[in-house]
């Protein structure tokens, strides 16, 4: 018997995952987020030849595989959603953006009256380095294999699961995990922890995808605005 979600009707909100798609995308987030950043570059070994983009790659095609094989019967019914509330779905874009816009603004008037000039973030730079290795693989990576494994990850799973309990600690964990996600690395490798304050650069992205999916109840309204906004933040980088 095939399993049916139960489905929360709360601001709009529909957590559509299965059980089954739950569990798996559970079992994969930790390998995603922890041990594939970690063994990965090891290929290197392996592979003398593989670049950093090669790298990269093979990481997001792993999950965007993992995903769509696991997780699809989510994205379908994802997709189905914004289907039926078309309005809603293109609504839910258009405010998160002008919602990321407001929420840089006040998150960069803040580091300024406290004087920090953050620049750049780590993840940017690693994206203008591998610029040179493969343009339309960069693009085809951040643009739509990124997106789509993140937002299933962290929206889908981390948001959707939480919001059962409490839409509140629903928005700040998946905030806090998708914003610490993007920096934790390098603070690593650079063995300094104060590089883990770049993660404030990525609060409104979590926030205006955290709103997209409430507001839209599906899946895929996070999806199209992290991708629209992966491949503007391209554009202006490289």
């Amino acid at each position: 018997m095939e399993q049916k979600p139960v489905i929360p009707n709360r601001r709009g909100f529909a957590d559509l995952m299965r059980p089954g798609e739950r569990l798996a995308a559970l079992i994969y987030l930790p390998i995603h987020v922890f041990a594939l950043p970690l063994l990965l570059p090891y290929l290197v070994y392996v592979m003398p030849g593989v670049t950093n983009m090669g790298i990269n790659l093979i990481y997001y095609i792993v999950g965007l595989v993992y995903i769509l094989l696991l997780c699809w019967r989510f994205l379908r019914e994802g997709f189905n959603a914004a289907l039926d509330r078309p309005g809603a779905f293109v609504m839910s874009i258009l405010l998160a953006y002008i919602l990321e816009i407001a929420l840089s603004m006040i998150i960069s008037s803040l580091l300024a009256m406290f004087g920090l000039n953050l620049g750049s973030s780590p993840n940017n730079d690693a994206l203008v380095s591998m610029a040179p290795q493969g343009y339309n693989k960069l693009v085809a990576m951040t643009v739509f294999m990124a997106p789509i494994v993140e937002e299933t990850l962290f929206r889908g799973l981390v948001f959707g699961a939480l919001h059962r309990k409490s839409r509140v600690l629903a928005w700040i964990i998946s905030i806090l995990a998708f914003s610490v996600y993007h920096v934790w690395q390098y603070a690593v490798t650079a063995m300094d922890l104060r590089v883990l304050v770049y993660m404030v650069l990525y609060i409104p992205a979590s926030v205006s995808f955290n709103w997209c999916y409430e507001r839209s109840g599906s899946i895929w309204a996070p999806i199209a605005y992290h991708m629209i906004s992966n491949a503007i933040s391209v554009s202006l980088l490289i």
